[in-house]
């Protein structure tokens, strides 16, 4: 039998496409139409243009995350999540696919879920393709990406300007008066910290401040792994700043000054994204309140789930939204004297 991947394959576009197409979409070119109409007529393509209304709907909401469920940052985005999907009467399935470098993703999740899920939230970040999503796709079932990038057409994004978080971080510490502003990221594969990254860099050169290619250290994502880079970082170099890509490796570098007996913020200021040990006493009680770039997550959780349900309804709605990061200002940051 012929299928949408089929279709999509002669005609050179991707499987959201030719479902678009054969749902009567208005919003694509008549050049795309007239491809994905004469790819399906040389393959005798018989669309079901019933497919939403024919298909069994199972008053469930998929939600995947990339992480475990009682991580710092993503919890209470699942939480609000899983409130907001309950109250408006539909059940939860929840699972973990993790897609990490080294890993091999048990993509057979996915293919499990087809049928039972009326649409989808994936929370977090995943490396994944159209072909991993094929079976969603060919089904019309909506599919929403909260806080991570899928490169795949179709899906809906909520996300964070991470550029600008790293911007105005570093814009924040050069207002005050620092110049010599060190930057930890996480990773140089992950695109949040090149994002990140990139902003702090745009911040000194907007700032005409020379960028000091030995003031970026990588500080990975656990606090152990942070922690050591981190007094590597305060072994070699000389700065009164920090910009750190989370609150995370914030935490992990102000544990790093109190080994070496520098004050924070005295000796240095430091400054993360995040806003989740305020609210988490993350690692205890001997890390001061983190000056933070805050991601509005329960916000961006409650719009993410808003967009699926009018997408299930057959509402056109935006494809991308993203929301500025918000400096919250706490004790591990001071004017440079």
């Amino acid at each position: 039998m012929v299928t949408l991947s089929d279709v999509s394959k002669e005609a050179g576009v991707s499987s959201s496409t030719v479902s678009r197409v054969m749902n009567g979409n208005k919003k694509i070119s008549e050049e795309t139409r007239k491809k994905v109409m004469e790819a399906a007529k040389k393959l005798n393509y018989k669309p079901n243009t019933n497919l939403i209304e024919n298909r069994t709907t199972t008053n469930t909401i998929g939600v995947i995350a990339s992480c475990h469920i009682s991580d710092y940052f993503y919890f209470p985005a699942l939480e609000s999540i899983f409130e907001k999907v309950e109250h408006l009467g539909y059940k939860v399935l929840f699972c973990r696919l993790n897609t990490t470098y080294g890993l091999e993703p048990n993509f057979d999740i996915l293919q499990d879920l087809e049928d039972k899920v009326d649409g989808v939230v994936f929370v977090g970040n995943f490396r994944i393709t159209e072909n991993e999503l094929k079976a969603f796709i060919d089904n019309n079932i909506p599919i929403v990406s909260l806080f991570g990038y899928i490169d795949v057409p179709g899906i809906a994004h909520v996300i964070t300007n991470n550029f600008q978080a790293g911007y105005d971080a570093t814009s924040y510490l050069i207002n005050i008066g620092h110049k010599r502003i060190g930057h930890i990221m996480s990773n140089r594969s992950f695109i949040h910290s090149i994002e990140r990254m990139n902003g702090y860099i745009k911040a000194l050169k907007d700032n005409n401040i020379v960028q000091d290619e030995s003031l970026i250290a990588v500080g990975n994502y656990t606090f152990e792994e942070a922690y050591q880079a981190s007094l590597n970082f305060i072994d070699s170099n000389k700065f009164t700043a920090v910009f750190c890509f989370s609150d995370i490796i914030a935490s992990a570098f102000i544990r790093a000054c109190k080994e070496r007996n520098i004050k924070v913020p005295e000796d240095i200021s430091v400054i993360g994204i995040d806003d989740i040990t305020y609210e988490n006493n993350l690692i205890n009680k001997d890390i001061i309140p983190i000056t933070t770039m805050r991601q509005p997550r329960k916000e961006m959780a409650d719009y993410a789930i808003r967009i699926l349900l009018q997408k299930l309804r057959g509402i056109d709605t935006f494809d991308r939204k993203v929301y500025d990061p918000i400096l919250i200002e706490r004790n591990s940051t001071m004017p440079r004297k």
